[in-house]
């Protein structure tokens, strides 16, 4: 097997029909590992007026806070682990790498705490974690005594480790880092992903950086003394590489009702020599709380492509092996049955081409897709085409990728979020605006709701540089409390990423970490998400005669674009999409509840793409919102008219 934990790989892409020369297209770029320790240039912008967080949509009951800000816009690499947890006494933690000024030269681990009761955060932009030079890519987990402990890398010496900290006080912010032990001569073992188990001991995963590319697991206790937080003893250090890893994916989670811990990560442990692609997810778990460990689980198990088909006579369409195939990043949580799911992205592809050349050759078409330990069967909660030609999607990106799931254990509701780019907002750099979606599944992962656009941030085509905002690295806290889904997220004011360790992507920009709270209420559980086999064979990827300028006229669901422009003076275009013929209501509402235009009502349309323009001549400037209705389904958007 190849090992690629430093180099870019380059997808060409394509729109062409499987008989016919797939020509080049966008790339995709990845997978491209960032330290948090490389150079990044500064060259900040101004923001542009209006571009600010009164612009941030939300859902209708959302609430959000600033925890914080950072200028290094970049807060994980592939798998994301959890960046919020909340413990039981109702206290929130975050934490998130934090670049302190232009250019990022000072880089270290940021914590926020929210404390059950107090209506804002304690820490005006948060409280420094490391005692590092440097350091970077951070995870959180909350005891039920409500200590937080953040785990991340940093410098103390000459290369960076996988670091611990403990708390001396719940929220108080005064944190003491305790490093793993690792082998002698091992370069750096760095990416931490940490949970922690019903007795309180952290289990932390990390990616060995700089030699073989290995996986490690270790395990710590904390050590309190009369209520206080004084260290953590790692019983088990970083021995023993686990198994050899391509890129950062691994993850960890442990049961709250049992000694359960589940791992997973994406490996590539099949591929015949010289051929390059995506990877099978892998799970590996034990019943004795980390102490002896089963055999590793080839969850996906897609087989190797067969090299010598087209040598043996087969034909194009025997050959050519088509698939989805993790790309970069999965999210692991255990239900309280002590069931293991599994949410990752899949991107669609071609192995082979039609001179029978190895590939991977493939669309710039991703997928989210669920695995459960109960029913072993793999569902889609999401999939995305990017058509646009002159946008490109940047390093290490799909258009819907970086899943975070989180469980209700009231109903044992099972939430994604997720990011997802929009088609119809990218700045005139040419970098698309990620959004904020979620998804829901009632029936354990069976099937899922189609997602919900939760940011709703305003956008449009050629969005000038600096009034670009995209929100990225979604992560969502463990569990649902009360009726609440917890997230926090980095609101980037300038769409691309301006890490240098590829070339940056977009100038630097001071951006937020933002804490929001959603109710249950607010993602809706129907209509639900298309059903697709998840396969790896020569049968056809779903819909692929309607992938192109074809799709766009026969969408896969229910769908309230934002319109454009947005702000608008006085007329702007909403655009929405029906996957089946019915009676359509499209209603303009002011913040007060009050309908200002009915602009469609109960009008029978076809299923397809329609657009409707709004005029808003006679109305004062502010906030209005956007409904459509159709049997039963209905969606909002935010609009702004500025006059």
């Amino acid at each position: 097997m190849e090992r690629r934990i430093f180099l870019a790989l380059l997808i060409v892409c394509s729109v062409a029909a499987v008989a016919v020369a797939k020509s080049a297209k966008d790339l995709i770029v990845g997978p491209v590992a960032t330290t948090a320790f490389e150079q990044v240039l500064a060259g900040s912008i101004e923001r542009v007026p209006g571009g600010t967080l009164d612009d941030e949509g939300g859902t209708p009951n959302s609430t959000w806070a600033r925890a914080g800000g950072t200028w290094y816009d970049y807060q994980t690499n592939g798998t994301h682990g959890k960046q919020i947890a909340v413990d039981a006494q109702g206290n929130v933690h975050v934490v998130w790498t934090n670049g302190e000024q232009d250019g990022s030269a000072e880089r270290h681990i940021y914590y926020n705490c929210w404390p059950s009761g107090i209506d804002s955060f304690i820490f005006n932009g948060g409280v420094r974690v490391d005692a590092g030079t440097r350091a970077g890519f951070c995870n959180v987990v909350a005891a039920p005594n409500g200590f937080g402990f953040p785990g991340f890398h940093e410098i103390i010496g000459a290369l960076p480790h996988a670091t611990a900290s403990i708390d001396f006080l719940n929220c108080s912010g005064a944190f003491t880092g305790f490093e793993v032990p690792y082998p002698a001569g091992e370069p750096q073992i760095i990416w931490p992903h940490i949970d922690q188990d019903r007795h309180g001991k952290i289990h932390m995963v990390a990616t060995e950086s700089g030699g073989a590319g290995a996986e490690y697991y270790a395990r710590g206790v904390p050590i309190y003394d009369s209520g206080f937080g004084l260290e953590i003893d790692w019983e088990q250090s970083f021995q023993t590489p686990w198994e050899e890893a391509t890129f950062i994916t691994i993850d960890v989670a442990c049961s709250r009702i049992s000694d359960k811990v589940a791992v997973a990560w994406i490996a590539d442990p099949v591929d015949p020599a010289g051929f390059v692609d995506d990877e099978n997810i892998m799970l590996k778990i034990s019943n004795d709380g980390g102490l002896t460990w089963g055999e590793t689980i080839p969850v996906t198990n897609i087989p190797a492509v067969d090299t010598t088909c087209f040598g043996n006579g087969g034909t194009y369409e025997e050959c050519v092996g088509d698939t989805f195939r993790p790309w970069l990043d999965l999210s692991i949580i255990l239900d309280d049955e002590d069931n293991v799911h599994i949410a990752f992205t899949a991107q669609a592809y071609f192995a082979i081409d039609e001179t029978g050349a190895n590939g991977p050759f493939g669309f710039v078409y991703a997928t989210l897709w669920h695995w459960g330990e109960d029913r072993q069967e793999f569902n889609l909660i999401n999939h995305a085409y990017f058509a646009n030609d002159s946008v490109a999607l940047g390093v290490n990106n799909l258009m819907c990728h970086r899943p975070s799931l989180a469980i209700d254990t009231t109903n044992d509701y099972l939430y994604c979020s997720f990011q997802q780019f929009d088609q119809h907002a990218f700045s005139d750099a040419g970098y698309p605006m990620g959004e904020f979606y979620m998804s829901v599944s009632t029936d354990n992962g069976q099937t899922w709701a189609v997602p919900t656009n939760v940011s709703n941030t305003p956008g449009e085509p050629n969005q000038p540089t600096g009034n670009d905002p995209s929100e990225r690295d979604i992560t969502t806290a463990k569990y649902v409390t009360d009726g609440i889904i917890h997230t926090l997220y980095l609101h980037d004011y300038a769409a691309g990423s301006a890490v240098a360790s590829s070339g940056p992507e977009g100038p630097t920009s001071n951006n937020d970490m933002i804490y929001m709270r959603i109710p249950v209420g607010d993602i809706p559980t129907t209509p639900l998400q298309e059903i697709w086999a998840f396969r790896s064979d020569s049968t056809g990827f779903p819909n692929i005669g309607a992938i192109g300028d074809e799709r766009a006229e026969v969408p896969q669901g229910f769908m309230l674009h934002q319109n454009y422009p947005n702000p608008f003076n006085p007329t702007t275009n909403i655009q929405f999409d029906l996957a089946k013929s019915g009676n359509v209501s499209l209603t303009v509402f002011d913040v007060t509840g009050r309908e200002v235009a009915a602009l469609l009502d109960g009008e029978s349309l076809g299923a397809g793409v329609h657009t409707v323009s709004f005029d808003g001549a006679g109305l004062a400037s502010g906030v209005y919102f956007s409904k459509l209705e159709m049997g039963g389904t209905s969606m909002t958007r935010k609009m702004v008219l500025l006059k």
